[in-house]
């Protein structure tokens, strides 16, 4: 029996535990939108994953994206769309699925289980069959590579894959364990239609225990076509920070009390502190080498990033 003390040990307390890879508590996803068409759009989509859901006794998340930026001609004001998209995924044995609320059934997102030739059929956008020409096809999603990466020290799956439009036209699209596309957005579709609103590209993606991953280090948050990210200061309803870029020093006026993180473009958490109280502090990152930084800031307000330029 003292021999096996140590073995139920070692199955209790030695054996790692997966942590939950799709849609984790904290997940977001930050889209860059710049479509040319009518309707014009301009902004970022931030999707995150509101509650869960019940479909044909299967627990979904329901993925809710907000637009933030211009709509719908390049002079109009800066809007907020709540509920730009509105999807519902789950995810079983390393396959991610999406619903579809018009066939009624889930069609795949990613098969992290899948080796290289596999297909799958691309989700059709918009779902509704009805307001696509009656000849139209799905594409053909085909896996033309798989393997891993380390992300935040953590090693996920990647699979790449080709979404074949024609046969002399295609698009390629990289597609990460936890984060979903980052290359185009979180998953590959069909457009049928050019007028109905844009998904937009990958920028950045965190959760409660993923720092920021910001692969092509453009800001996360919406700025206008046009203006640059080497602005004087960057501001919202919780701070004001300035001058940015600096050589160390930000001055920042807190309008309630909120706690900062600040990552390397790689994701590595290089700074935090917490502030109990609203008024003017300084932000000190001399320590640090030249170069962006992305400010995370956490309050009862909610959360929001920023670049930080220092030189």
């Amino acid at each position: 029996m003292k021999k096996l003390l140590p073995f139920i040990f070692v199955l209790i307390f030695g054996v790692p535990i997966k942590a939950q890879m799709w849609c984790p508590p904290g997940a977001t996803w930050h889209y860059r939108v710049n479509s040319p068409y009518t309707p014009y759009q301009d902004g970022h989509i931030k999707l995150v994953v509101t509650n869960t859901v019940s479909i044909n006794s299967i627990t979904c998340n329901n993925m809710v994206g907000t637009f933030n930026g211009k709509t719908p001609w390049p002079m109009s004001p800066t809007t907020t769309i709540n509920g730009y998209v509105n999807f519902q995924t789950y995810e079983n044995n390393n396959v991610v699925y999406k619903y579809n609320p018009y066939t009624f059934i889930f069609d795949t997102i990613a098969n992290f289980n899948a080796n290289i030739g596999d297909k799958w059929l691309a989700i059709l956008y918009p779902n509704n069959p009805s307001t696509c020409q009656s000849n139209f096809h799905r594409s053909t999603i085909s896996v033309v590579d798989t393997g891993h990466v380390l992300i935040n020290s953590i090693s996920v799956k990647k699979i790449k894959i080709s979404i074949y439009y024609t046969s002399s036209f295609s698009h390629t699209l990289n597609i990460i364990e936890k984060i979903g596309g980052t290359t185009w957005f979180l998953f590959s579709y069909d457009q049928c239609i050019v007028d109905g609103p844009s998904y937009g590209n990958f920028v950045c993606y965190s959760d409660d225990n993923f720092p920021l991953y910001n692969p092509t280090s453009t800001i996360c948050n919406y700025v206008p076509s046009g203006v640059g990210v080497n602005e004087n200061s960057l501001s919202n309803s919780i701070f004001k920070l300035y001058p940015n870029p600096t050589s160390g020093i930000f001055n920042m006026e807190l309008n309630e009390p909120v706690s900062i993180k600040v990552y390397s473009v790689t994701g590595a958490l290089v700074y935090e502190r917490a502030y109990s109280e609203s008024g003017n502090f300084q932000l000190d990152i001399s320590h640090l080498s030249n170069g962006i930084y992305h400010l995370r800031t956490e309050s009862s307000s909610g959360s929001s990033y920023s670049k930080l330029i220092k030189n």
